[in-house]
């Protein structure tokens, strides 16, 4: 699975004429879709600051990312993407579709099996600090069990419910719930 992933990182991003590294920072930030500081781009990518500012400086010359005073704090900068450096972080962020193509094959009852799977394990690894913290539902403070039946789920913020093989794992609506709030949900998560 690794190789598979390494491999297609590789293609997905030299299609772009970027690195992987590259590729990530600019559809993490056409996810996001607001600039961002360095130090949280490389807090999100799990990179250093070193890294990510080597990288920066390639896209800045590229053309693809440029620097602005943060709106928050004047004296902080923040990236946004260019108009090529959002086409070409849509070209980047296509390389996971091979995931996709081989979830799909497995028929509905396996792929929720799976993403369910998928779910906990980030979950758990976010937990131990095996990575960092995700945007994902079961850390939100908008995220509840609904009431709607087993396996149901329902966003505040949207408004909307969710089954388990459906929760969103990068939100830009996402605000982190309390420590005490995200155990009190993942024990309900896990039990269902």
């Amino acid at each position: 699975m690794g190789t598979a992933l390494r491999s297609h990182a590789w293609e997905g991003a030299a299609l772009a004429g970027l690195t992987p590294t590259q590729g990530e920072i600019l559809t993490l930030l056409l996810m996001r879709g607001v600039p961002m500081r360095l130090g949280e781009i490389a807090e999100d990518a799990a990179l250093t600051s070193a890294t990510v500012s080597e990288a920066v400086s390639t896209l800045e010359n590229k053309g693809l990312v440029e620097k602005r005073r943060d709106a928050n704090d004047g004296r902080a900068l923040a990236l946004r993407l260019t108009a090529r450096g959002k086409t070409a972080a849509k070209k980047a962020s296509q390389w996971p579709n091979f995931l996709t193509s081989a979830s799909d094959a497995l028929g509905e009852k396996e792929g929720a099996q799976l993403y369910r799977s998928l779910v906990k394990m980030i979950f758990l690894m976010q937990e131990r600090g095996d990575m960092p913290p995700q945007r994902m539902c079961l850390t939100c403070s908008h995220f509840e069990v609904s009431p709607r039946g087993k396996a149901q789920y329902h966003c505040d913020h949207f408004n909307v419910t969710y089954d388990d093989s459906r929760l969103p794992l990068d939100c830009n609506a996402h605000e982190g719930a309390d420590i005490v709030t995200q155990r009190k949900v993942w024990k309900l998560y896990s039990k269902t």
